[in-house]
């Protein structure tokens, strides 16, 4: 009778882990975004001014720029990025994991930071300068393709690891009646489409956002409006939270994209297992100086800025330029990187085994890394400035809160495609011997404790790069490097920034080599 009693109680203990962990993780993610999507809703159903301020032709002019241009990136990065990411997956390449690297290696930094290093090359004053490459630079076209290398190597990576995973008997078959460069585009393209879309929706949700380059670039566009109303001389927050009215709109459109045509789809892409087969395309000359011109064009703004760096002045006074700068960026995003890798840990294991929950709250995420940081940034001010939570607005915490709602949806998804690769069976077995949901989900940790490492080191990637949602709410005398380096260009010396800028690229490609090693390690027997 005794045993009987405990052996229910024992039960009842374990049937409630899941649910109270879930609670937990879901509880994080909710406390980063649903209070600053609650203020800007609130904001929005409650104003009178809105139509009056909206109806000034010139934002809808910005809007229309913003979402052109946009646009052009995201066709551009597919145009380049899907034959990129195809060549790199199933090419026979030599030196290929370095030239993937290179390639990839500037999706890691704030795009700031290599339209900076193009300023260098091809400005009045660049090494490759005249009035007409500055003139291209200073333009519609120049924040083009700047967005359009940074974020291009998105598609490349998706594509690639989407092509990685498909079946090698549907890719034989279509040997079979075709050449490669049939198969590649009749079976290994689609198979991986959910993949590439989802790419194309953060491209443009980025390049959408962003606002480091266009300011940068002198070029207006439809984020600087609300950033002027946060940031700038022309503080209104309750404006602020009007003008992103429109962005919402777009938000919502691309959101229903990504859950139509992507979703646990891509999850499902993304997590399929690699196969070993032979090359699809031989070796040749044209094939490995496309990859390279790939890693070039990625690599070539960072020599820009180490060769500019590297002068005495430079040299000398980066340190007293730092000031606390690095110190608060990391600290914020290595907390925010931990608390978006235990959120990932539970809901990316429950996204890979469909739980609805778990994609529910997924897509919580999801919207909110859609969203422009300037809604982000909007939602935060109004969410948070108020004399209750002011110990939190006022600290370090709030970036914390920033990058754990931003970002979030890249770590969930990220460990998602790990879990994938691991057979549920195995979650089963453990299930009929006994195992708890916490016993289960440490198994899984174990099990995937490289790609554990990796997703903490994506996280902390992202938020040591954002610069757009760190602008707006950074607390006083905590502004990150990449804020510090964004502020001190106007007037700083151009040798002490372009040293700023590679020690945070040092920083940067230190912390993803340490992903990067993780993944690549071989398993233990």
């Amino acid at each position: 009778m005794v045993a009987s009693v405990g052996g229910a109680l024992s039960g009842a203990r374990l049937r409630w882990q899941e649910p109270a962990v879930t609670f937990a993780a879901a509880s994080i993610l909710c406390i980063a975004i649903l209070p600053p999507l609650a203020h800007v809703g609130r904001e929005l159903l409650g104003s009178t001014d809105a139509l009056t301020l909206l109806g000034e032709s010139r934002l809808w002019w910005l809007l229309a720029r913003s979402l052109f241009l946009s646009l052009v990136v995201t066709l551009l990065a597919l145009a380049v990025g899907v034959p990129l990411g195809v060549l790199f997956a199933r090419a026979s390449l030599p030196l290929s994991r370095l030239l993937f690297a290179a390639h990839v290696s500037v999706v890691f930094l704030p795009p700031f930071l290599p339209a900076l290093g193009w300023f260098h090359l091809f400005g009045r004053q660049g090494f490759f300068g005249s009035e007409l490459s500055a003139g291209l630079l200073f333009s519609d076209v120049g924040v083009v393709l700047v967005l359009a290398t940074c974020f291009t190597p998105i598609i490349t990576a998706l594509t690639a690891v989407g092509v990685r995973g498909v079946e090698p008997s549907l890719e034989e078959a279509a040997r079979l009646v075709g050449s490669p460069l049939r198969a590649a585009t009749l079976v290994l393209v689609p198979c991986a489409a959910p993949a590439i879309v989802l790419g194309a929706i953060v491209v443009f949700a980025l390049a959408f956002s962003e606002l480091g380059v266009p300011m940068f670039l002198r070029v207006d566009v439809y984020p600087a409006v609300v950033f002027a109303r946060l940031g700038g001389m022309d503080f209104a927050p309750g404006e602020a939270a009007i003008f992103v009215l429109p962005l919402v709109v777009v938000t919502l459109a691309l959101f229903w994209l990504e859950r139509r045509f992507a979703g646990r789809r891509a999850v499902a892409v993304l997590g399929s297992r690699a196969h070993a087969r032979e090359p699809l395309f031989r070796s040749r000359p044209i094939t490995f100086v496309l990859a390279s011109l790939a890693a070039l064009a990625s690599a070539l703004p960072l020599f820009s800025l180490a060769a500019h760096a590297g002068t005495r002045a430079g040299l000398e006074e980066v340190w007293r330029w730092t000031g606390d700068a690095t110190w608060n960026g990391l600290r914020a995003s290595a907390l925010a990187a931990t608390a978006m890798t235990l959120v990932a840990l539970v809901l990316g294991r429950g996204l890979a085994r469909r739980s609805p929950s778990s994609a529910w709250l997924d897509g919580l995420a999801t919207l909110a890394f859609i969203l422009p940081s300037s809604i982000v940034g909007v939602g935060i001010v109004g969410a948070w400035n108020r004399p209750a939570t002011n110990w939190l607005y006022a600290s370090f915490g709030i970036l914390v809160v920033g990058f754990v709602a931003r970002y979030s949806a890249v770590a969930t998804r990220a460990f998602a495609a790990a879990v994938a690769q691991v057979p549920a069976s195995l979650e089963d077995a453990a299930r009929t011997v006994g195992a708890g949901y916490l016993r289960r989900l440490g198994l899984l940790a174990g099990m995937a404790r490289r790609e554990l490492v990796a997703t903490f080191v994506l996280a902390l990637v992202f938020a040591l790069r954002d610069l757009e949602t760190a602008a707006l709410v950074y607390p006083p005398g905590g502004e990150p490097l990449t804020v510090r380096i964004f502020t001190r260009e106007a007037n700083g010396p151009p040798a002490v920034v372009s040293a700023l800028a590679v020690l945070h690229v040092l920083i940067t490609f230190a912390a993803a080599s340490v992903g990067l090693i993780a993944l690549a390690r071989r398993r233990s027997p």
